[in-house]
């Protein structure tokens, strides 16, 4: 943590996670790469669900993700298993970053090697003149040539502060690294998808992870992540991919594999790139899962504390206005409106109702300078308690559970939303939104 980059905060997390036994037994558990890593919310899907998997990780390290957490920790009911194609091929973060991060044990890391030379593993894990042997061995007594480099460049800068700000945040969203936020990918290239190649170790490991569940009566569910709208898909590929994946449904109990063909791809604007959802697309994957899975999900009828706060740091990142309507969706979320410039009508049309929100002109208030500009937007039986108002000619005071917010207006802005957290008792952020004659209200938050 007082050396190493941000990437390895994560690592640092998903290993004293699945070492110590936790105080929750979580049912669900999700198990894959990055590009599986940025699709679950748990905070959307199940309290009772963790994000286990790993950036640039492959299906060898996720047996033993999984394997650690077993042992430590109450069985699961349902794993979920996800992996980009790149990951049935190699590893990214082996040695970048697992066995520096001695994030698996030497013995673990020796049994990966061995099995690596065992199947003639050409894609780097393995290599010649027993190398990675010594390489392994000398991580795991902090060999000074294998960190001298991350220790120099700390000097530079305060590591422990900015891993331990992304160690927090993926605790928050439990297991979910969330620095790709809402970044859109652009692209004016098609990606062609002609074969799934899967190397003779990574099969072998997807194998033993399914095997690892089925002993332990443990349902596992394989769901393909969704690709870009700029994939090219050939039969034959579509052919491949559903021929590996359903040899385990149907030569093993209790697994299912989804990759429905509304699913298969998302728009651009749904990811940060060619592999990872942003959040707005992770919301969408994430609500698909949750509804795909009802009868598994059917006791999860209210949003708990940690879910909403999860969902709230979502909110505060969002800058889409529709997007924004989406995440609060029919969760106990409160939005008090001031119409700058009188569009409340226009907001309430575009907004509002389409989300299942309603808006109604707040006439309970001792206000002085703002009694007819404010306004409630919310979805069904919530209530707002809790909270006072009040203002001068230049901001309003909002009050919930005795926290004051400062609640000044952007010049710019048409509407300005204030957002509460019913739950938490807690202003989540302040949007705002521009209108322009002629063209309607902006793309994006102000």
């Amino acid at each position: 943590m007082h050396y190493s980059n941000e990437d390895f905060a994560y690592t640092f997390w998903n290993k004293i996670f699945t070492e110590t036994k936790q105080d929750k037994d979580y049912k669900y558990i999700v198990i894959g790469d990055s590009s599986c890593n940025s699709a679950y919310m748990p905070e959307v899907i199940s309290d009772s669900m963790v994000n286990l998997s790993i950036g640039g990780s492959s299906t060898v390290e996720g047996y033993y993700v999984l394997k650690d957490y077993l042992n430590n920790n109450a069985l699961p009911t349902d794993v979920f298993l996800s992996y980009h194609d790149s990951h049935f091929k190699y590893t990214e973060a082996y040695w970048d970053k697992i066995v520096p991060a001695h994030r698996f044990s030497l013995l673990d890391n020796l049994e990966i090697i061995n099995n690596a030379r065992i199947l003639e593993d050409d894609t780097g894990l393995f290599y010649a003149d027993f190398g990675s042997y010594a390489d392994a061995v000398a991580c795991q007594i902090y060999f000074p040539s294998k960190y001298i480099t991350a220790l120099l460049n700390s000097t530079e800068e305060d590591r422990y502060t900015t891993n331990l700000a992304a160690f927090e945040k993926v605790q928050l969203h439990k297991g979910r690294y969330t620095t790709i936020g809402n970044a859109q990918f652009v692209t004016t290239q098609y990606r062609p998808y002609t074969e799934f190649p899967v190397k003779p170790l990574y099969d072998y490991y997807f194998k033993k992870t399914v095997e690892l569940c089925v002993e332990n009566n443990i349902a596992v569910h394989i769901i393909k992540p969704p690709m870009p709208d700029n994939s090219q898909m050939t039969e034959e590929y579509i052919n491949q991919v559903n021929e590996y994946y359903n040899y385990y449904v149907q030569n093993y109990p209790n697994v299912t594999f989804n990759w429905d063909e509304e699913q298969r791809m998302y728009t651009a604007n749904d990811f940060a790139d060619e592999i990872h959802l942003n959040n707005d697309g992770a919301l969408r994957f994430s609500t698909y899962v949750k509804e795909e899975f009802a009868d598994i999900f059917a006791d999860e009828t209210k949003y708990t504390s940690s879910q909403m706060l999860g969902i709230d740091d979502s909110i505060a990142m969002e800058n889409v206005p529709e997007d924004l309507f989406y995440f609060m969706g029919d969760r106990n979320y409160t939005i008090l409106v001031y119409d700058q410039s009188g569009y409340i009508n226009k907001f309430e049309e575009e907004y509002a109702e389409p989300n299942g929100f309603t808006i109604s002109q707040m006439d309970d208030n001792e206000l002085n300078n703002h009694d007819n500009n404010i306004y409630y937007c919310k979805g069904n039986n919530v209530e707002l308690e809790n909270y006072e108002i009040s203002d001068d000619e230049e901001r309003i005071v909002i009050t919930v559970d005795g926290k004051e917010t400062s609640w000044v207006f952007n010049d710019e802005a048409s509407i300005s939303m204030l957002i509460i957290d019913n739950v938490n008792d807690e202003v989540v952020a302040i949007k705002n939104l521009q209108y322009t004659e002629g063209y309607g209200f902006s793309r994006y938050l102000l």
